[in-house]
């Protein structure tokens, strides 16, 4: 990134960039723009998944990252190069004459694919002056609209999947197999600048439009690679389509020259590939122009279907039929109206196409899950089924109607016979000679009255006459006429001839060629032509098809008038038929036997018989044993002087030789026959082995549709439990919304520590101790000051962190509040697993002063009411008073009952229990007077016996005895009935005779006031 800011100066850009991100597209982004030259002259186009619930804060994110200037898109918002443009929330942008605009997202138009129009528009506006660039992101968006930048000759980058924190959107675009460069954010930049400076993108050079000889020599040498890697010759294409190609080709493989380039492909062999795919230009999708098949839909197949005969299948050829979506499409648009009108008919579609991996692919079926945005919910369901890998499978019954084949529209003849004639958006590359020779095969191809359908950029040119507009917009049109066009009234270029497709030769460059390279060629040829013809005698040069070639001298005494009608250039059909059987044997006798052959005596002439010499060798072209031969007929009349001679004369005996030949002839026969018979032998074996594997694969076949029938109900069970996740998220995320909520309202302090001790959330109340701000977050607890008086809180955060173990301390802070604060380990799912820690501040002020003062109060009370007992007791007490002991030790059991039995105030009879149910059936049999209970029993405490006794219907004073010197325990004690605590230390004949009689007492009082009480309520 440039740390200085450049002036900004309003420019139109050189380039449009379209950037399309999603999910985890934020990184990557800035990522980009730290990398990017400010200074490219391009504009850059920010398309992103924006939520339509928030503000955007993209402008002030991406700003830290580029001194270039970023803009929120506005309606109509023209662009200037070095500036970046941001799609706002809840808007569609497109590119219109190169201004930006801005459409509302409306709610039912379904799954929302932003970065798709967008694309779209900038290809259709901008053409090859755009790139579109797929950054991180979730989906498919994006994969549909770079098909749009491909056939428009722009350049496609996606970032490289490993570097995407999400690569559903790169993965997707690379899967489509148009993108040309796979980059990671941080070297898009240099790409992108190395490929805007380069001379054919910038403008400083076109050297493929030069017009220079030696670049047409270059161009044909290409055009030869490609001819021999592909067999397709691109000589016949536009020159303007793929010198733009070709070039486009040399700026992504940094090259400057076009014979840097030739080196390069023949040097790289997978370059060829990719040059002969870029300029077949693949691209095509499923109901391409929606009103044109709406169209077709509604108007063109229901007539076909409406005049079609049960007999005779609807015959459709898709030419150019790329990965087979356009031949898929005809075909559910035919099997949905036969559906319709509940008829019974056979529609074949013959899908072809120059490139053998389209047909590959498009005979598989199998298309990705963004076909879905092409194809509606309807077609989906009933002609698709999902496989695995969220991939679409086009159904068997379709498929059966489709049948694909390699097929080259400009040599190869034409299909016949056809209802429908589909050739989109492939004319508009080729050479006007050769549109109008593909045209001429259409018309051929098609039936009277049936229908032309070609793209929006083509029309009928010359054969217009010739056709019916049935629709101009969408380029549909009826065959109104049979006549026979000839199809070599536009004849193919030569193969192999060098083309001139930017400009004419000069003139002296034609002298050149013609004196350097056809004097001396036409000076040989003259010269051995007179020498043949007034030297030798007539002869025929004849061609290994028995055609004549050429003639020398006069042979009209041996040759035929010229019937009426179409020529023959046969031998058999040029020679006087008295001679046809002399010559047809000499000329096969001369290749079979490879030697002359010298035929005397042969007669020939209508009315006057001449005696003529037949003399025939057959020779080779070359050495060469696939070279093609040629034979030579000479006659020599008999009185005629020659230096010829033959090593075996043979004198001509029409009845022998014809024996002889129809001997030959029987001996080919049965040869061939017996060929015939091998041949129908091999083939009857091949059709078993065939049939075979047919069977195998139908029988692969259904154990495939078995398994996808599982996996159709294992996704419906998918679907289920996610529907039910996603209840219990939205749960959660309530109870999450909830407890936030009670957070923020409590007065405790809370704050959550990860496992680093960094703080990762916290109360507001937790501000009123730890010095905290909402960005101070992912920071170190160790970094803030507090108000507390506690100089080891570290440590032991620490040492809970470390153990497990919780800890709990109280403050009093230096304006008497008393804080308790609780450490306590933070656990996920596993509780052994330790991730952090959780630190509460609690004011507990009040209730510690309350529980202060109580305990004052309760001390003070109890030693009035004691010293009020004592003096004032004078009732004597039951006789004997019968106690209760229960204690779950029985060292504990004997040491009570040893103390009791030493009080001589009174008689005691004690009774012993060391469990609480024990003890409950004691109490309902024996009814004593008070218990003594220790307060930890076995797991259980005093409070569970009073509980037990209270259940009962039993109300007994109890004495708890504990060896914990806890203040809050006689607090919580008295809030159950307990009359007094004895700590075990205190343990003696006194203490307890003195609470015995104090509880005893305090009993008899409680009953004389509730009694008094129902008197007054009375």
């Amino acid at each position: 990134m440039n740390s200085v800011p450049t002036p900004y100066l309003p420019t139109k850009p050189k380039l449009f960039i379209g950037v399309g991100a999603s999910a985890g597209g934020l990184e990557a982004l800035q990522t980009l723009l730290q990398h990017l030259p400010t200074d490219t002259g391009a504009c850059f186009i920010v398309v992103q998944h924006l939520s339509p619930d928030f503000k955007s804060m993209m402008l002030e994110l991406l700003s830290k990252h580029t001194s270039m200037r970023i803009l929120n898109v506005k309606d109509g918002m023209e662009v200037d190069a070095n500036c970046i443009y941001l799609i706002p929330p809840k808007k569609n942008m497109m590119v219109s004459h190169g201004r930006l605009r801005l459409s509302e997202k409306t709610p039912e138009s379904g799954l929302s694919l932003p970065i798709d129009i967008f694309f779209r528009s900038l290809a259709e506006d901008q053409q090859h002056k755009a790139i579109g660039i797929i950054l991180s992101g979730t989906g498919t968006d994006g994969s549909r609209g770079i098909k749009s930048l491909k056939e428009a000759g722009a350049l496609v980058i996606a970032q490289e999947p490993q570097s995407a924190k999400f690569d559903g959107m790169p993965n997707s675009a690379i899967n489509t197999g148009l993108v040309d460069l796979i980059l990671r954010p941080e070297d898009i930049g240099d790409q992108l600048a190395a490929f805007i400076q380069h001379p054919l993108v910038s403008g400083d050079s076109s050297p493929l439009r030069s017009g220079s000889s030696e670049n047409e020599d270059l161009m044909a040498e290409i055009f030869n690679v490609l001819k021999i890697k592909s067999e397709i010759d691109f000589a016949k294409y536009k020159p303007s389509t793929v010198a733009r190609r070709i070039e486009r080709r040399m700026t992504i493989k940094q090259v400057n020259s076009l014979r840097e380039y030739l080196t390069l492909i023949f040097k790289d062999p997978y370059e060829v590939q990719i040059l002969s795919k870029e300029l077949l230009i693949g691209v095509t999708r499923f109901f391409r122009d929606d009103d044109a098949f709406t169209f077709l839909r509604e108007k063109t197949i229901p007539d076909i279907v409406a005049h079609s005969n049960e007999r005779i299948p609807i015959r459709v050829w898709v030419a150019g039929c790329s990965t087979g979506e356009e031949a898929y499409s005809l075909a559910i648009l035919f099997a949905d109206e036969i559906s319709k009108r509940s008829l019974k008919r056979e529609v074949k579609v013959f899908a072809t196409d120059v490139n053998a991996d389209a047909i590959t692919d498009a005979s598989n079926g199998s298309y990705s899950e963004d076909v879905q945005h092409d194809v509606g919910a309807n077609y989906l369901s009933t002609y698709f089924a999902k496989t695995q890998g969220n991939n679409f499978q086009i159904t068997k019954s379709i498929r059966q109607n489709v049948i694909f084949a390699t097929h080259n529209m400009i040599t190869d003849p034409p299909f016949s016979n056809m209802d429908l004639v589909s050739c989109r958006n492939i004319l508009i590359y080729f050479q006007h000679s050769v549109q109008k020779r593909v045209l001429t095969s259409l018309h051929f191809s098609l039936k009277k009255d049936s229908y032309l359908f070609l793209g929006s950029s083509e029309n009928l040119s010359d054969l217009a006459p010739h056709f019916e507009t049935v629709n101009d917009r969408f380029r549909i049109y009826k065959k109104r006429t049979s006549v026979r066009i000839p199809i070599s009234a536009a004849p193919p270029m030569v193969a192999g001839a060098k083309t001139a497709p930017h400009s004419l030769p000069s003139v002296s460059r034609l002298l050149r060629n013609y004196r350097g390279t056809n004097a001396t060629g036409n000076a040989l040829t003259s010269a051995n032509e007179l020498l043949i013809t007034h030297y030798a005698p007539p002869c025929i040069l004849i061609n290994d098809e028995f055609e004549a070639v050429h003639v020398y001298g006069d042979v009209s005494p041996f040759i035929r008038r010229l019937p009426p009608g179409r020529i023959s250039v046969e031998i058999k059909d040029l020679v006087n038929e008295d001679m046809s059987i002399a010559v047809s044997t000499a000329l096969h006798r001369a290749k079979k036997c490879n030697e002359e052959v010298f035929y005397t005596d042969v007669y020939t002439g209508e009315h006057t018989k001449i005696a003529v010499n037949l003399r025939v060798f057959y020779q080779k072209d070359r050495d060469l044993e696939t070279s093609p031969g040629y034979y030579w007929l000479i006659f020599e009349v008999d009185n005629a002087d020659n230096n010829f001679s033959a090593a075996h004369p043979v004198t001509f005996d029409v009845s022998e030789q014809s024996r002889q030949r129809i001997e030959d002839l029987e001996i080919e026969l049965k040869r061939s026959k017996e060929h015939l018979q091998v041949t129908v032998e091999e083939l009857e074996t091949t059709n078993e082995e065939l049939q075979s594997a047919n069977e195998e694969l139908m029988s692969a076949n259904e154990e495939l549709q078995s398994t996808n029938e599982e996996l159709q109900s294992v996704n419906e069970e998918l679907y289920t439990v996610n529907a039910e996740y996603q209840e219990k998220i939205s749960e959660i995320s309530q109870i999450n919304s909830d407890l936030d909520e009670v957070l923020g309202l409590s007065s405790i302090g809370i704050i959550f520590l990860d496992d680093h001790l960094l703080i990762r959330r916290y109360t507001q109340a937790a501000t009123n101790y730890i010095n905290l701000r909402e960005t101070d977050l992912n920071r170190p607890l160790h970094h803030f000051s507090n108000n507390l008086q506690y100089d080891n809180m570290l440590k032991d955060v620490s040492d809970v962190l470390n153990t497990g173990k919780s800890k709990q301390i109280d403050i009093v802070l230096e304006d008497k509040r008393v804080v308790q604060i609780s450490i306590h380990p933070y656990r996920y799912a596993n509780p052994g697993d330790i991730r952090g820690v959780a630190i509460t501040f609690s004011d507990v002020s009040r209730a510690r002063y309350a529980q202060r003062g109580l305990r004052l109060v309760y001390h003070q009370l109890k030693s009035s009411i004691n010293n009020a007992l004592d003096s004032l007791d004078n009732t004597p007490l039951p006789q004997p008073v019968k106690i209760l002991i229960l204690d779950d030790q029985p060292v504990g059991l004997a040491l009570v009952d040893e103390i009791v039995s030493a009080i001589s105030d009174f008689k005691c009879t004690t009774y012993q229990a060391s469990a609480i149910i024990d003890a409950i059936e004691i109490v309902l049999k024996e009814k004593p007077h008070v218990c003594l209970v220790d307060y930890h029993l076995n797991g259980e405490t005093a409070i569970d016996f009073i509980e037990s006794m209270r259940a009962n219907g039993v109300d007994i004073p109890s004495l708890v005895i504990t060896a914990d010197n806890d203040p809050e325990l006689n607090a919580m004690l008295l809030s159950y009935g307990v009359l007094d605590l004895i700590i075990k230390d205190d343990l003696s004949p006194q203490v307890i005779s003195r609470s015995i009689r104090f509880s005893i007492r305090r009993r008899e009082i409680d009953k004389e006031i509730s009694k008094t009480i129902d008197s007054v309520n009375i």
